[in-house]
């Protein structure tokens, strides 16, 4: 078993929910209690990012209009994403995290990291927040790696069961990051067709492989061990960042896909492979969605399993 960094941060009250909102901490609470006194992770301190490696990838106006929403004591940033009086500061908690996760990969170890927090980050583009996210996580980890550590090239790979627009928004015309999406299509929010791979510089390197609501464990393991392995290798990244978003497990209630924590596990064992052979095992992955408890146990299950295993 290989060691894992594991960052829990739950914001239970940090980032608390308007009544009947999906994303809760109460999607995640089972996991944790799976996960809490196993000696096989290691728990990791870490602090808050700083503005400054955020506003490589926002614009200042979004920021200073969460912040700003923030000090009012909160509010709805269209109709799904809410902002409370501390949302922004556990968001970027989230990001130091991630940031901090990256230096372990590049530094003393563990190598592979998994940050297990909220809000998520995927939806979030340059200049506008939106579906549950404020601060793009993985973005933000992306650009960092690449600006302070010996990385030229970085490659993210998306499973939620959403397109992550704002990830393919902000790197879309750049060619040292490689985004590459396995999403139920179509769907929220309305991004990620097989037709969208780049623009410019960055044309070919934006991936998009939209699946029908229905798709279940073989097709996408399959695509995982063909198609996305074969991208991976072509690319040949020095990170692997991974925006795990486990709402395409079949029990959830947001989408429509039929994945089971036997998929979790392949697809994260695969990655995990991959990493060690192109980046010295070089993987942090960010929790996205994923709404239902039940499902999380077995998805989150069965993908940290498959990081440890591989």
């Amino acid at each position: 078993m290989k060691p894992i960094g594991l960052s829990i941060l739950l914001h239970e009250q940090e980032h608390a929910p308007p009544a009947g909102h999906p994303e809760n901490c109460d999607r995640l609470r089972p996991v944790v209690e799976a996960l809490w006194g196993q000696t096989d992770f290691v728990i990791p301190e870490s602090v808050p990012a700083g503005l400054e490696p955020v506003l490589r990838v926002h614009s200042r106006q979004l920021i200073d209009s969460l912040l700003a929403l923030e000090e009012q004591g909160g509010g709805m940033v269209g109709l799904e994403t809410y902002v409370t009086g501390t949302s922004v500061q556990a968001a970027l908690a989230v990001v130091g995290a991630v940031l901090h996760a990256v230096d372990r990969a590049f530094g003393d170890g563990p190598a592979v990291s998994f940050i297990l927090g909220r809000p998520p980050g995927h939806h979030t583009e340059t200049r506008r927040a939106m579906g549950f996210c404020l601060i793009n996580n993985v973005a933000v980890a992306a650009r960092y790696a690449l600006d302070n550590h010996p990385a030229q090239r970085v490659a993210i790979v998306d499973f939620d069961v959403h397109h992550g627009n704002g990830t393919q928004e902000i790197f879309y015309e750049r060619d040292d990051v490689l985004y590459v999406s396995t999403h139920q299509y179509p769907f929220y929010p309305g991004t990620g067709a097989v037709t969208e791979r780049g623009n410019g510089a960055g044309k070919g390197y934006t991936l998009n492989f939209p699946l029908p609501a229905g798709t279940g464990d073989e097709v996408v393991v399959e695509l995982f061990n063909g198609e996305i392995a074969s991208a991976l290798r072509e690319f040949r990244p020095h990170l692997l960042l991974i925006s795990a978003g486990f709402d395409g497990h079949a029990l959830d209630p947001l989408g429509g896909l039929q994945l089971t924590g036997k998929a979790y596990y392949s697809i994260a064992s695969t990655l995990a492979d991959i990493a060690l052979e192109l980046c010295d095992g070089r993987l942090v992955a960010v929790l996205e969605g994923g709404y239902d408890a039940r499902g999380n146990l077995d998805s989150i299950g069965g993908f940290l399993r498959g990081l440890e295993e591989a």
